[in-house]
Order: structure tokens, then sequence, then C-alpha cells
């Protein structure tokens, strides 16, 4: 399962944690218990793992990701090369390309554009 959504103007690291507290909302939201964040930003995995002065501009959402990492769930975190998740690129391009600028788009199923990207992701994640 995954989603992609529309996020405006940001920076490379606020979008990539803008993902991450969307995915872990979903994850919540859905009654998952138990699962996996890849992403290729060692910056955000710094940002959400050390602490930030008070005045750091992405503290809000950083803390944020930190209360939802810190429920009663297990959530690992996976650092990946870009070229290993190719299809998170892929899902990022369907959201800057969306018209609907309110909402979260789930996509339940693995997009037809993505089929050989996820398959190539898996073996290089393994």
């Amino acid at each position: 399962m995954g989603f992609h959504r529309f996020l405006g103007i940001h920076t490379v690291v606020e979008a990539e944690l803008y993902a991450i507290m969307t995915g872990l909302k979903m994850g919540r939201q859905m009654g998952f218990r138990r699962f996996a964040l890849y992403f290729d930003s060692l910056d955000a995995i710094n940002f959400i793992m050390r602490d930030c002065y008070i005045d750091h501009p992405l503290r809000l959402i950083i803390g944020e990701i930190r209360d939802l990492l810190f429920q009663d769930w297990d959530v690992e975190i996976h650092y990946s090369p870009r070229n290993n998740i190719a299809c998170a690129d892929y899902m990022a391009r369907l959201g800057h390309e969306a018209s609907d600028v309110t909402n979260v788009a789930l996509v339940p199923t693995i997009p037809q554009g993505c089929l050989h990207m996820v398959l190539r992701d898996q073996m290089s994640c393994n």
C-alpha cells in the first residue's frame, strides 16, 4: 500500500519529513502494529533521531514524527539509497502532479508504471 499527496513548495528534507509523518499517521489510522519505513534522506533521519533546538524551523513536524514513532507499535526506520527505492520517487511525482491539494491519495495496489521498479527495489533492499 502506498500514498501520494500534493505538498506545494518545500525543501527536499521537508517533503521527506511530511511523507514520513503522513505514512505514520496512515499506518496508525489503518491499525497497523508493525511496519518499516525506507527513505533516502540521511538529513531527515538525523533530524528525527537527534535533538533539535527549540527554535529549529522544522521542530514541530520533527516532534510530531517522534510522538508517532514512540507510540505502542513497532516501526523500523531504514536508510536506502535513492536508486534502491525508485518507486517512492514515482509516487512522489504523482503527488507533485496531483490536482487535489487537500487530501492524501491512497494507492491500495502497486501502480502499473511502478511494477518493474518494485521488483528491482525488492531485490536491492534484500
